[in-house]
C-alpha cells in the first residue's frame, strides 16, 4: 500500500466516523451546526454522546411530532406549504426551552433548595414554562392536520397561520427565559 492509498483511507475512515458521530448527535436533539460540525471535529464533540444527556423531559415528544411534521409536509401534495426555515427555527426554539426545563428540574431535585422561598417561585416558572412547550407541541399536531387540509382544499393560510402562533409562542417562551 503506498502513501497516497494510506492517506486517503484514513481521511475516509476520519470522515465515516465523523459522518457517525454527527448522526448520533443529531438524534440525540443537538443543534444541526453541532452535527454538520462533527463530520470534521469529531474527536472533539465525541463526550457530548455521553454524560447529562441532551434533551429534556419533552426532548423525545419534540422529535417524534416534528418528525411526523416532516413526514407530511414531504409529501409533494404539501410541497412548499410551510418554510424549511421557520420550521428548523421552532423546533430549535422549542428544543432549547426543554433543556432550560431539564436544567430546572436538574436544580429543583437538589435537597439544598427545598426550604428556600425562591424555589417554590423556580418551580412556578418551570410549570409555566412546560405548560407553554405542551401547548406548542399540540399546535405542531394541529398543524400536521392542516398541511393535510391543504393537501384536500388547497388554502394555505390557515398553515401559515399556525406557523406565526407557534413563533410567536415560542419567541414568548424564550422572552420569559429572558426575564
Amino acid at each position: 500500500m503506498n502513501a497516497t492509498l494510506a492517506t486517503l483511507v484514513l481521511i475516509a475512515v476520519w470522515l465515516g466516523l465523523g459522518v457517525v458521530t454527527g448522526v448520533a448527535l443529531h438524534r440525540r436533539g443537538h443543534p444541526p451546526a453541532t452535527s454538520v460540525t462533527a463530520v470534521l471535529a469529531w474527536p472533539v464533540l465525541v463526550p457530548l454522546l455521553g454524560g447529562v444527556p441532551s434533551g429534556g423531559p419533552f426532548a423525545e415528544r419534540i422529535a417524534g411530532a416534528f418528525t411526523a411534521l416532516r413526514a407530511a409536509l414531504a409529501d409533494p401534495a404539501a410541497a412548499g406549504v410551510v418554510q424549511v426555515d421557520e420550521l428548523v427555527a421552532l423546533e430549535s426554539a422549542l428544543r432549547r426551552a426543554d433543556a432550560r426545563i431539564a436544567m430546572v428540574d436538574r436544580l429543583l431535585a437538589e435537597e439544598s433548595l427545598g426550604d428556600d422561598p425562591l424555589s417554590s417561585q423556580l418551580t412556578r416558572a418551570r410549570s409555566h414554562a412546560a405548560d407553554e412547550v405542551e401547548a406548542v407541541l399540540r399546535g405542531v399536531v394541529q398543524l400536521r392536520v392542516q398541511v393535510g387540509l391543504v393537501a384536500l382544499a388547497g388554502d394555505t393560510l390557515p398553515v401559515r397561520d399556525r406557523m406565526r402562533e407557534l413563533g410567536a409562542r415560542v419567541s414568548a417562551l424564550e422572552e420569559l427565559s429572558l426575564a
